[in-house]
């Protein structure tokens, strides 16, 4: 149905808006190539931290040996998924043939072996719960019909898989929506699109009229961002949007049920990671903490509006055998949970003049950065002996719900992966490894002093 909050005005059938979309993307293959291409060294890390994400503790609702699909991967998203799940299987389906083209070429650069990229439209995909894990970001709000295309998805998910699903927070899109509109308009042909004309065309208008959700647009910028992101952003063709309302219906249309946010490196780095809000009132603060989970975030979307993260969430199928845990439980497991200090190290290919990648002389320490202050206490007495709540009276900090989930989030996700949950006897094993090390090192310090010869030292009778 067509409203004022999306462009529509070209949305007809489904396989007409696959033919515009399979045009803009070929016109403009989104995203650019990227400066670097990251991976770490332990080929299970990112599995364990997905897992955690989603409040699995003993790290088994997910395998490393997952077979996974990247639902409209455009140019690198599927690379990026098999480096960052290297035993895994992974699929990456686009319209766009030259967006494959160069996911293609940069996938046998980087020397990636676990990717099938197929060009096939999501709303024509064969699969019948064939893949553990989907990854759909960005996708399904650029669709004449978002809830046929989401049937598609849930259909090729596997009962107990996980769904990761992204589209535009409506708050934050109203202002590109009417300039994409505004535009379709202004070509005077509605019906028909003229790509390069409409860019110029937008280019001129965005440098004179500031667009509220995207304040750096100015001329200057515009001159140095590179044309399929600011096609994507003044002139896609067709987008819908959604709030979390909305966004939790259109699972629930198609079989899904909404599990919990995705920490996205966009929210990183725009520092609004998280979807509960703090009040300075004990009263309201009781009142919003005590609403069920899509409640809360539903009066987080609301009183943020264009400030509240982007719709990037998890889902599952509703006839999954796993039943959903409320965050309220996820944090009082997180309490009950033993730590250690995550250990990985992170390579990179970064790409030369040429336009070639080429990998890193050195490996670097992963997280690089450190963990926000606040949290530092908590993460100096993680030992994988005692609990998390342990340690939380141990500093004498407060077990409440806010501040749980706060040091959940910000020490144990994906976005910020400084802790790993283990279990009782990998604990123990942990604990004897830390002691073996000591050792070894003790012992060695011992070997070298033992080794060191006495000098002969001459003194004079002065003392000299």
């Amino acid at each position: 149905m067509k409203s004022d909050d999306s462009n529509l005005m070209q949305a007809g059938t489904q396989e007409s808006v696959d033919q515009l979309n399979a045009s803009f993307y070929g016109q403009f293959p989104f995203p650019w190539r990227p400066m670097k291409f990251n991976y770490l060294l332990d080929p299970d890390f990112q599995t364990l931290m997905l897992n955690q994400n989603l409040g699995d503790w003993q790290h088994r609702r997910l395998t490393p040996r997952m077979k996974i699909w990247v639902a409209g991967c455009g140019t690198n998203q599927a690379v990026i998924t098999a480096l960052n799940f290297p035993q895994a299987s992974v699929v990456g389906s686009d319209l766009s043939k030259e967006s494959l083209e160069l996911g293609e070429s940069t996938a046998q650069e980087l020397g990636v072996k676990n990717l099938e990229l197929r060009c096939e439209s999501i709303n024509h995909a064969p699969y019948t719960e064939e893949f553990d894990y989907i990854i759909c970001t960005g996708v399904i709000h650029h669709n004449a019909d978002p809830a046929a295309t989401l049937e598609k998805l849930s259909a090729a998910l596997k009962h107990g898989g996980v769904m990761e699903l992204m589209v535009y927070n409506r708050y934050e899109r109203l202002p590109t929506t009417a300039f994409q509109k505004a535009i379709r308009l202004l070509s005077g042909k509605p019906q028909t699109v003229d790509y390069e004309a409409d860019l110029l065309r937008a280019k001129k208008i965005a440098s004179e009229v500031k667009l509220k959700n995207f304040a750096t647009l100015t001329q200057s910028s515009i001159d140095s961002y590179p044309d399929c992101l600011l096609a994507d952003l003044l002139i896609q063709p067709v987008e819908n949007s959604y709030t979390v309302e909305s966004f939790e219906a259109l699972g629930a249309r198609c079989n899904l049920e909404m599990l919990y946010p995705c920490y996205d490196m966009f929210d990183k780095d725009m520092k609004t990671i998280s979807w509960n809000m703090t009040f300075t009132d004990a009263e309201l603060q009781r009142t919003y903490d005590a609403l069920p989970d899509i409640e809360r975030w539903q009066v987080t979307n609301h009183l943020l509006f264009e400030r509240s993260p982007q719709l990037w969430f998890y889902f599952q199928r509703k006839d999954s055998d796993r039943r959903r845990k409320d965050e309220k439980q996820i944090c009082e497991e997180f309490l009950q949970t033993r730590f250690v200090r995550t250990s990985a190290l992170e390579r990179s290919f970064i790409r030369q003049s040429d336009g070639h990648y080429k990998p890193s002389e050195r490996n670097f320490s992963y997280p690089v950065s450190a963990p926000e202050r606040s949290l530092h206490k908590l993460l100096e007495l993680v030992d994988g002996q005692r609990t998390m709540g342990e340690i939380f009276e141990a500093v004498g900090m407060e077990k409440s719900f806010q501040q749980v989930n706060y040091a959940r989030l910000q020490l144990s996700t994906t976005a910020f992966s400084y802790l790993k949950a283990v279990a009782g006897g990998e604990a123990r094993d942990h604990a004897e490894g830390v002691e073996q090390v000591r050792r070894k090192m003790e012992e060695s310090k011992l070997k070298k002093f033992r080794t060191i010869q006495p000098k002969a030292v001459l003194l004079t009778p002065d003392g000299d």
